[in-house]
């Protein structure tokens, strides 16, 4: 498959420039937005700017923030342009967040004294033992530090009075404060890598962009069975070999639950998958416009999901992710893990099986002394599974 890469090339974001030289020195074909070429278009969009043209797979920044090396790289860039902008030598600055674009400015800023203000509750622990006094939780005397760096893209912060401390915006729209007409220095910075450092930033997107085409895309469903998780982890190790994988979860994988850090077990999905995990209705549904993706694989799947597939149930991000991709004759490939499965949900795994595009990763009985009607996949056949199913195949035996 021959691919191209279209841009605005009147666009005054260095990054643009920068992008086409890059890509016309690996030999890649470069056009307008305006011009159609043969082969599989791909569409820059720089941020801030307005595209309503269609094309195979477009990369605007929500497109590359889906994947995490470039947003680690990216992060990384609006670090060293921060550096850039001012003196933190010895300043003492509280950032507020406690994200991956944190992280950056700690090891890039190291000349400064760091205080932390964070909101997610999952990270209380973490960051105070990180940090000790240096550390805040909702809130802080903002007007005790001289210098204030916000990472958080939502308006968390309600000024009481006056701030005269210079305040760094670095989150997108509608940013961190809600009464920024309270602030006498504030300084909105959106964009700092394509400003300061447009070609490694250029880089930055083209590696990604060579990510996503390098591989076909498949989407990894996972759904409650939360004891299965661990034996996840190395299925998932041999998936990403061949392809890019986007993982979703469903609001009750994400829960707490007793076999698994959950916390724990999304940072590594996410290290692993190189994707940020989608866990909403509404970020599933827009699998259905990437003409890259060629599978959907739920797994570990519950009774409960299989439940809703044979009876076309879409209020899950699985279930939707699925459905999804199936409006396009993607398939889908399930690896149950249920209690039910020779008893309740006998009659939806026999729906599905006899359904067009829904092929099984083989199951047996796991326990069939204390649970007799359980059954779970063998998670060291799905990945031939899909294999097989690419090619409109069901791997046998079914059941072993």
């Amino acid at each position: 498959m021959k691919y191209y890469i279209s841009l605005d090339t009147k666009s005054a974001d260095k990054r643009v420039g920068a992008l086409r030289e890059i890509a016309e020195k690996a030999g890649i074909e470069v056009c307008d937005w305006t011009e159609v070429r043969e082969g599989k278009r791909l569409v820059f969009v720089a941020p801030r700017a307005k595209y309503d043209g269609d094309g195979d797979i477009i990369f605007d920044y929500k497109k590359l923030s889906e994947d995490e090396k470039f947003v680690e790289e990216n992060n990384y860039l609006t670090a060293l342009a921060m550096k850039e902008i001012f003196d933190f030598d010895g300043a003492k600055i509280l950032i507020i967040g406690y994200g991956k674009l944190t992280e950056q400015l700690e090891k890039v800023l190291t000349e400064a004294d760091i205080h932390i203000l964070q909101f997610n509750h999952h990270k209380v622990e973490a960051v105070r033992a990180k940090y000790g006094e240096k550390a805040y939780f909702e809130t802080a005397d903002l007007h005790k530090f001289p210098v204030i760096i916000n990472t958080i893209p939502k308006q968390v912060i309600k000024l009481k009075k006056p701030l005269k401390s210079v305040v760094y915006e670095l989150a997108s729209a509608p940013y961190g404060f809600v009464n920024p007409d309270l602030m006498t220095n504030y300084k909105i910075e959106p964009g700092l890598p394509g400003r300061y450092y447009p070609k490694e930033a250029a880089q930055a997107v083209f590696d990604c962009i060579k990510r996503f085409v390098s591989k076909p895309s498949l989407v990894l469903g996972v759904t409650a069975s939360s004891c299965c998780f661990d034996r996840l982890i190395p299925v998932v190790e041999e998936l990403v070999k061949k392809y890019n994988i986007i993982p979703v979860m469903s609001e009750n994988a994400i829960k707490t639950n007793r076999f698994v850090d959950i916390e724990q077990f999304k940072a590594k999905l996410r290290e692993m998958c190189g994707n940020n995990i989608i866990t909403t209705i509404a970020g599933s549904e827009t699998l259905s416009s990437r003409k890259d993706i060629v599978a959907s694989v739920v797994v570990p799947a519950t009774g409960n999901t299989v439940a809703k597939l044979a009876n076309a149930i879409t209020d899950t991000p699985v279930t939707m992710a699925v459905k999804a991709l199936l409006r396009n004759s993607k398939p889908c490939i399930v690896g149950i893990s249920t209690n039910d499965a020779l008893s309740g949900n006998a009659s939806n795994i026999g729906l599905l099986m006899n359904r067009k595009n829904y092929y099984f990763v083989p199951f047996r009985q796991d326990d069939f002394v204390n649970k007799p009607f359980s059954c779970v996949c063998d998670f060291g056949k799905v990945g031939v599974t899909v294999e097989a199913a690419l090619l409109g195949k069901q791997l046998q035996p079914i059941i072993t």
